[in-house]
């Protein structure tokens, strides 16, 4: 069965392990170092987690730039509002990345323009004359989207591999929570959209 075949019945037959498997299933770190790491914004809990997760390739010396992407802009504490991009590369610098290795990307508002201005922002740092090859950081629930996204819209020469920011709970106390269940569902949705419209490849579900 693939993604364009599901349908409401189907998914209401899923169980949460099944839904997560659907979305997160076979998303791994391959090891592959990168000139870049091209880090996806979202709410600021979560962006930090994913700008964790970015500093941690950064000192493992598996990238040399890290691009924050993301330009809508949250409140990040005391009324201040700053930009997804903004604020996790405040958090990069926290963590010890130099701001010299930090290209931010501001005018993201999807995953979609996610690459498309991320490219454009890696070509004028890069040209991608070096390495070809990008690392997508963002959660686990969102990567494999992502990885599509990215065969689509940045340059067909570069590979993309995946460096996920894992939730702090568990996958089963992850799974009791009914907003993340919620969260679950509207990805499936989100993906089989991007399939119908024929804006990723169609896959096999493995589950």
């Amino acid at each position: 069965m693939k993604y364009s075949s599901v349908t409401e019945k189907f998914l209401l037959e899923l169980t949460p392990e099944q839904k997560w498997e659907l979305i997160c299933g076979g998303v791994r770190d391959d090891g592959e170092s990168a000139d870049v790491a091209l880090l996806l914004g979202t709410r600021p809990e979560i962006a930090a987690e994913r700008a964790l997760a970015a500093a941690e390739l950064y000192r493992q010396g598996r990238v040399k730039y890290i691009v924050p992407s993301g330009g809508v802009k949250w409140d990040v504490g005391n009324g201040e509002m700053q930009s997804e991009a903004e604020y996790m590369s405040a958090i990069l610098i926290r963590e010890g990345v130099p701001p010299s290795a930090i290209i931010i990307e501001n005018e993201a508002t999807t995953t979609k323009e996610n690459m498309i201005y991320g490219a454009l922002q890696i070509n004028r740092k890069t040209k991608f004359y070096g390495d070809k090859r990008v690392i997508i950081v963002t959660s686990q629930s969102h990567m494999k989207r992502s990885i599509a996204l990215a065969k689509t819209f940045l340059p067909r020469m570069v590979r993309v591999s995946a460096y996920p920011s894992f939730p702090a709970e568990t996958r089963e106390e992850w799974l009791k929570n009914e907003e993340n269940l919620r969260l679950l569902d509207s990805f499936i949705h989100l993906t089989k959209g991007l399939v119908d419209h024929g804006i990723i490849e169609d896959e096999e579900l493995n589950i």
